[in-house]
């Protein structure tokens, strides 16, 4: 797994507090938020740049003092401000160092690195600011190197500069096994089960409406004659894809049936694609796909909350939103437990590269670097609890004004996101194999094991299509058997009344004229009554019965 390099900046390793500690700290400073008088010039550095102005005089050739809360890519890489290290890491020093460097050229400034103390970033805790921003409060040091949460409680004891970033809060997870099915089911996964449904519902009702349009326009026109179940399988044929045996004449017909000729023809190119697809890409699926989701695992115990004890920022965001979903969230976090927190960021990554069933929630630059080179963790895409970064700088310096313009001019020059896609180039040239050596790339071709569903397809269709085959035949037999009996216990009513006396006389019979026969036939034999009785009856078969 690549990661840069990271260097140590904590110098007290014993002021890492348990959960308890972490969680009533955030609780206490969300009900108790510190009371800071406000001076009558407070604003933030970049809105006061217009009304302090010092001379360059002042500001150059001086030594600041610095700490470096954290190293988070790409905002601190590492720490080390000259174009040699640049040179031989392949890679720059961070957004920050870079802003801090060119600012330092500017006005032949030297920084001077102290270590951190306590949590790196710090928090308000029991009337008093620790970490780095109590350095920075109790003027031990001049500025904070790092991408610095822009919120009030900080612009009050700090100066902020202008923002050089916006970034939202990501969320990453270790990347779930991929989802292969060599079964009968992938030949109905390219379609979700809610399209099925209504392909079926729309074969069904268009048959409907086929029916009743046939039988309508039949009236008038020589339409086609279907039975329910002809119409019916009309559009289940033009679904698969087969032919019609007769095509409608009516132009209503003919519409319809266009019409889903090209609705069928465009499920059938998807159905192709996405099933080219699952062939060869394997399909991951993801256990949340938002903010909403993941809270709800985490109330049912599936998934628990990972975030970074040296930035508190973060959980007091959540803990202040009154939105109901953030809500939520905190209560399962301050009530429930259901969060751990790691010292760093890329112990973060590496607790939930290691354990499933876990969320990291941290910044999303910063992560997507991570998920960028390593195959075993995803960032998602949508991120929340959006916030601004900035440089933190002593209250009331002489360097807020100047270090917002430079910083305002960075940003607009793109000079800050150049920086961002440089790190990230690295970032992929020296991406390792380890995704490939450890999954199951794409196939180049098709074996049985993959294909097997259409196999069991076709088997399946073979085998109903010969059970109809025998169920034809034996409701045929059943059905000549029953026609049969019938006809041996129904006696005609013509054969049980007619006698041969009554046939010789044809005027007591109603009989049309034309059946009678126009020559006299011979009656000596007897042969008249039986032929007579063949025309009364004209189901029996009596023609043999004279010789």
């Amino acid at each position: 797994m690549f990661s840069p390099e990271f260097e140590n900046t904590t110098a007290d390793p014993n002021s890492i507090r348990t959960l308890n500690n972490i969680l009533e700290s955030i609780n206490e400073k969300v009900a108790h938020p510190p009371q800071t008088s406000l001076t009558s010039d407070y604003g933030d550095a970049y809105t006061l740049s217009n009304e302090k102005h010092f001379s360059l005089s002042e500001m150059k050739g001086r030594t600041l003092k610095m700490v470096v809360p954290a190293i988070e890519p790409p905002y601190v890489n590492y720490v080390n401000f000259s174009d040699a290290a640049v040179t031989d890491k392949g890679y720059g020093p961070g957004v920050v160092m870079e802003i801090l460097k060119e600012i330092g050229k500017r006005l032949n400034l030297t920084y001077e690195i102290l270590p951190a103390l306590g949590s790196t970033w710090g928090e308000y805790l029991n009337g008093s600011w620790t970490g780095a921003f109590g350095q920075l409060v109790r003027g031990e040091v001049d500025l904070l190197a790092g991408g610095a949460i822009m919120e009030y409680d900080r612009s009050v004891i700090a100066d902020l500069t202008y923002p050089f970033q916006f970034e939202p809060t990501g969320i990453m997870i270790r990347s779930p096994e991929k989802y292969e099915d060599d079964t009968l089911l992938i030949v109905t996964e390219p379609f979700s089960w809610e399209v099925w449904v209504i392909t079926a519902a729309v074969i069904l009702i268009s048959g409907v409406i086929f029916l009743v349009m046939t039988n309508i326009i039949r009236k008038v026109y020589e339409e086609m004659t279907v039975t329910p179940f002809e119409s019916i399988w009309v559009f289940f044929s033009i679904f698969v894809q087969q032919g019609l045996p007769e095509q409608p004449r009516s132009w209503s017909c003919r519409v319809l049936v266009a019409l889903w000729w090209l609705a069928s023809i465009t499920l059938s190119a998807t159905f192709t694609g996405s099933l080219v697809a699952l062939f060869a890409v394997d399909k991951t699926n993801v256990p949340f796909q938002n903010i909403d989701q993941l809270v709800r695992l985490v109330k049912q115990g599936k998934f628990e909350i990972v975030m970074d004890e040296n930035s508190f920022t973060r959980t007091e965001m959540i803990a202040r939103s009154k939105l109901p979903v953030y809500r939520d969230l905190w209560h399962e976090m301050i009530v429930n437990h259901k969060v751990k927190y790691v010292n760093g960021i890329a112990r973060g990554v590496a607790f939930v590269r290691a354990n499933p069933g876990y969320a990291l929630l941290g910044p999303m630059a910063t992560l997507n670097f991570y998920a960028y080179s390593d195959c075993k963790v995803i960032l998602f895409n949508d991120g929340i609890l959006p916030v601004y970064l900035s440089i933190p700088l002593v209250k009331n310096s002489i360097y807020s004004p100047y270090f917002s313009t430079k910083i305002r001019e960075m940003v607009e020059r793109g000079f800050t996101q150049k920086w961002i896609a440089d790190y990230r180039s690295y970032v992929a040239m020296q991406k390792i194999n380890e995704c490939n050596s450890t999954t199951i790339g794409p196939k180049s071709y098709l074996d049985l094991k993959r294909a097997q569903g259409a196999f069991w397809v076709f088997l399946g269709g073979a085998g109903l299509g010969l059970a109809l085959f025998v169920g034809e035949f034996i409701f045929k037999f059943f059905r000549e058997k029953m026609t049969k009996h019938t006809k041996t216990t129904t006696v005609p009513p013509e054969v049980a009344t007619v006698s041969a006396n009554v046939a010789e006389n044809s005027t007591s019979l109603d009989i049309p004229d034309e059946v009678l026969p126009s020559a006299p036939l011979p009656s000596e034999d007897g042969n008249w009554s039986l032929r007579r009785r063949n025309i009364l009856n004209l189901s029996l078969d009596l023609s043999n019965i004279a010789n």
